[in-house]
């Protein structure tokens, strides 16, 4: 069963400042995607998201691990485990500096900006980016959703940052709610996106809160999706990497 939401201005939850974040909601656990480009499996994403502190902060300590055709990136963040600003993130393209494709990323954030360094096989960049206020990585929108106060007709506004995106303004909005065919238990759609013609549909699970998938290129003839799977990590390894 699934309804669509007509989002009134009586409806709407706007935000002139960021929403607060629920990230103490969130389950700890593995979680394993499927991506699909046309119908057709295309890559592997595990994500992993764990309770422990930080020089006696409260955090998230997330890492994903994406695998797809000829190409493999992994990434760990840090972030305050209630508001889920991010803390610091550490991540890596490709498999090692002989990889045309190889990155390695480190960044850390705090209040006032974002540093670190951006090394490819060309060479290495500084990062510095001045914040004006509370700003999260865009890298995290499926794990920021989950942890919003969704509300039926809800519209959201979150300033983020990514490393290879720079800063977005990115608007949610709960635009309906669906009973997943995945296991039966209501969650909410959320669209979402900077652009609002290019936006993606995000799946989030309201109990445990959770980001079930989304699909990307709505109103365009190849659909890209990435959805949960209960198929053990295991596969997820053996993918085959090479083009």
């Amino acid at each position: 069963m699934k309804r669509l939401f007509l989002t009134a201005a009586c409806l709407v939850l706007t935000a002139a400042a960021p929403p607060p974040m629920q990230g103490e909601r969130l389950e700890a656990g593995a979680t394993y995607f499927v991506l699909k480009m046309d119908g057709q499996e295309n890559g592997r994403l595990w994500r992993v998201l764990r309770k422990t502190e930080l020089n006696g902060r409260r955090v998230w300590d997330i890492v994903f691990h994406l695998k797809l055709v000829g190409r493999e990136v992994r990434a760990h963040y840090v972030v305050d485990r209630a508001s889920l600003l991010p803390i610091m993130m550490d991540g890596t393209r490709g498999r090692d500096r002989s990889d045309r494709n190889w990155e390695r990323i480190r960044l850390r954030y705090d209040a006032r900006r974002i540093w670190g360094t951006r090394e490819s096989s060309s060479g290495s960049k500084t990062i510095s980016v001045a914040l004006n206020g509370p700003t999260w990585d865009g890298h995290l929108l499926g794990v920021m959703l989950a942890a919003l106060p969704l509300a039926e007709g809800g519209r959201y506004t979150l300033p983020t940052w990514q490393y290879d995106g720079g800063k977005k303004q990115i608007t949610a909005e709960v635009v309906g709610d669906i009973v997943a065919s995945y296991d039966g238990k209501p969650a909410w759609l959320v669209e979402a996106g900077d652009d609002p013609s290019d936006r993606v549909r995000y799946e989030i699970a309201r109990s445990p809160r959770a980001e079930r998938g989304y699909k990307k290129d709505l109103h365009a003839p190849g659909c890209v999706t990435i959805w949960e799977t209960s198929e053990a990590v295991l596969h997820v390894s053996r993918l085959e990497t090479g083009r």
